[in-house]
């Protein structure tokens, strides 16, 4: 997994990663079909409007690899879509120990070479970590102010040039901090795929939105209840219409079954018993037979920005601390 500090503007971060990586990888862009090259095109027109910002940071990247920024732009916004993706578990509860998020991204074992968790610090937007397997846009992430966000897969029915989860998560944790802000910029968001994404703030406010090109509808948790859970499906009955299913193989109703079962029983919720949840075999996939799995799991407090990861299979034992977040806002404070 690689480390990459990036702050400045958004060109200077773009221009940075792009030249390391076209540097010590010879990184060029990967080719892809001309129908996602199309898709690609057409969507990148809508980050313009979207997230101006973000285009700058792929022209910086699209100069340090000696590119054009339109032929990365088709490629990251085609990414989502035309295939299948994550098919990841995540949780977030509030309790007498705080907010407490989980989270395990589940995908093919050989993305593991390309993923990456990000300290990023654009100039006079929040800082955050994040990881993705995606060198511009994010999968999940931890906000300065106290905001996680996480993604999952849902096999929608329909497909638009818009934008990808990858931009979305990245503008949340750029731009908010709170649930309700980022309920706010997803759900009026001209979103390409279908997906559930977890929002969860400092202030425990939960919430999820279960997005698609047709409409969003944003769940809270029930009375009495204070945790809540996503995995691959839609679970709402205005939904429903809007996922077209086909996603058993990858276990996405036991791993939601699970979820729903531990947090239940489990009181006061710690970081211990996050990372138990998220290493239990009804939760964590390891699919041997088709080269899928929990290739990286983070947890967190987000009361005071307490983050550890587990960059492989999850156990109870191989999380690590993150620091850079700390460790940025104590530079920017001097």
């Amino acid at each position: 997994m690689y480390h990459p500090r990036l702050y400045g503007s958004f060109y200077e971060m773009g221009h940075k990663y792009g030249k390391l990586l076209y540097k010590k990888a010879n990184f060029s862009i990967p080719e892809i079909t001309t129908e996602k090259s199309n898709f690609g095109l057409k969507a990148y027109q809508e980050l313009k409007n979207f997230y101006p910002e973000a285009i700058e940071e792929i022209e910086g990247f699209a100069a340090g690899i000696n590119d054009k920024p339109e032929k990365l732009g088709a490629f990251l916004l085609s990414i989502p879509v035309l295939e299948n993706t994550g098919q990841c578990s995540v949780f977030a509860y509030q309790g007498d120990n705080g907010v407490i998020v989980g989270r395990n991204y589940d995908m093919l074992f050989e993305f593991k070479k390309f993923t990456e968790s990000s300290l990023i610090a654009p100039t006079g937007k929040y800082a955050y970590i994040s990881q993705s397997d995606v060198f511009i846009g994010r999968s999940d992430g931890i906000n300065e102010k106290g905001l996680s966000i996480a993604m999952a897969f849902v096999n929608g029915k329909n497909y638009v040039p818009g934008i990808s989860f990858h931009f979305i998560i990245k503008k949340v944790l750029e731009n908010c901090a709170s649930t309700q802000e980022a309920i706010q910029l997803i759900t009026t968001a001209k979103v390409a795929s279908s997906n559930n994404f977890l929002v969860a703030d400092k202030e425990g406010t939960l919430a999820i939105i279960e997005s698609a090109p047709q409409k969003s509808h944003v769940i809270y948790p029930k009375k009495g209840t204070n945790y809540l859970y996503i995995t691959n499906q839609f679970t709402s009955n205005t939904m429903k219409n809007y996922d077209a299913g086909g996603v058993a193989w990858s276990k996405s109703l036991v791993r939601y079954q699970s979820l729903a079962h531990k947090l239940a029983v489990t009181k006061n919720l710690d970081l211990a018993q996050a990372k138990a949840i998220l290493s239990d075999k009804c939760v964590c996939l390891n699919l041997r037979k088709e080269k899928f799995g929990t290739i990286w799991s983070v947890v967190a407090k987000l009361n005071n920005l307490e983050i550890e990861r587990a960059e492989a299979k999850p156990t109870l034992t191989n999380y690590k601390p993150e620091t850079r977040l700390a460790w940025w806002l104590k530079r920017r404070a001097r």
